[in-house]
């Protein structure tokens, strides 16, 4: 059966490294073929915030963006590489499978509390976007330190 993701709250913890995989089907359940797709996905203070708590794209491993030691927020493309993440769409050879992780660094530079998210695709062929995720991003602050 198919399950609509459209809206999804996700809640870890901050320093957690965070996986999420699905697969992105027809209403019929079969795998859409991403190959010729880009994705982003962006986590914000909220929906209207211009700056950014994060990025991703598919340059995995190294495509997931962050405030850095510093912890100040970031426009699109200017943020620093934390370690392994980012996007990969057709996830391991499965048509229609996405996989999303953002690394330990980065989530340890997003501040806890409610932030909004979303995951867009854009077909590289009719430039049609389509934001196929969304919610709010739930950063619980995590009592164990490790160094």
């Amino acid at each position: 059966m198919a399950i609509d993701l459209s809206n999804y709250d996700i809640k870890f913890f901050q320093g957690d490294t965070f996986k999420l995989d699905f697969s992105y089907t027809t209403s019929a359940d079969v795998g859409i073929n991403l190959a010729n797709y880009t994705a982003s996905m962006q986590i914000r203070r909220s929906a209207h915030s211009a700056d950014l708590l994060a990025e991703l794209n598919e340059n995995y491993p190294s495509g997931a963006f962050g405030r850095g030691s510093t912890g100040s927020d970031f426009s699109s493309g200017s943020g620093i590489t934390g370690g392994t993440g980012g996007l990969v769409l057709n996830y391991s050879g499965t048509t229609g499978d996405i996989h999303i992780e953002l690394d330990s660094t980065t989530s340890s530079n997003i501040p806890a509390g409610k932030h909004s998210y979303d995951l867009q695709l854009v077909n590289d062929s009719t430039d049609v976007h389509d934001t196929i995720l969304r919610g709010r991003m739930t950063i619980e602050e995590s009592t164990t330190k490790i160094n």
